[in-house]
């Protein structure tokens, strides 16, 4: 936690919209995220839009600037990581 991380925006059809960038607040481990698929969550704060349509970042519930994110989603990009490797 308190990790800066990246993570690249996709459509449901795999098209990027866009990048952000925020610091891991909590996590949470196995959470069903559809009928049968479990995945490890991020909740990352302090959202900064990256590059794509809008500067502010809504999650579905229409919180600005914050939201849950699969693990495997994100980019640690901190000093000590290595650039271009995801490092969970």
């Amino acid at each position: 936690m308190g990790k800066r991380v990246r993570v690249h925006l996709y459509t449901r059809n795999g098209t990027m919209i866009g990048a952000i960038t925020g610091r891991v607040a909590d996590v949470a481990s196995e959470v069903e995220v559809a009928p049968g698929m479990k995945k490890d969550l991020a909740y990352v704060v302090d959202i900064e839009v990256v590059e794509g349509e809008s500067t502010t970042y809504k999650n579905s519930s229409g919180m600005e600037n914050e939201g849950w994110f699969a693990i495997q989603d994100l980019q640690i990009i901190e000093e000590e990581s290595i650039p271009g490797w995801f490092n969970n």
